[in-house]
């Protein structure tokens, strides 16, 4: 596992799980540009309750950042081609909407 922090688009709606213990988790997927502008797929999974809800607020192609646990993945595509990606086990995010947030409570008072 690697310490990774990756921004991307939202790929599709957050899906809410529970756990055989009961508690709550998300799944959703983001894509994110490597260097070479080819479109990575990132898995991810959350277990944060408030990670959990920000990501819950998100829409299919939303701005986000996540920062989390990540290990690399490989399957043949459809075509036959190798892909590549990241199963991430994500601790925290960043949208626009906490960006926005942030900026704002930053500014002075006038």
């Amino acid at each position: 596992m690697i310490d990774v922090l990756i921004s991307g688009k939202l790929r599709g709606t957050p899906t809410l799980r529970t756990a055989a213990n009961g508690s709550p988790f998300a799944l959703f997927k983001m894509a994110a540009s490597d260097k070479t502008g080819e479109s990575l797929l990132c898995s991810c999974i959350v277990f944060s309750d408030t990670v959990i809800q920000a990501v819950q607020a998100l829409a299919d192609g939303d701005s986000i950042a996540a920062t989390g646990e990540a290990s690399i993945t490989t399957w043949k595509g459809s075509d036959g081609t190798e892909r590549r990606g990241l199963d991430v086990t994500v601790c925290g995010v960043l949208t626009a909407y906490h960006a926005g947030r942030k900026r704002k409570a930053t500014e002075p008072q006038s």
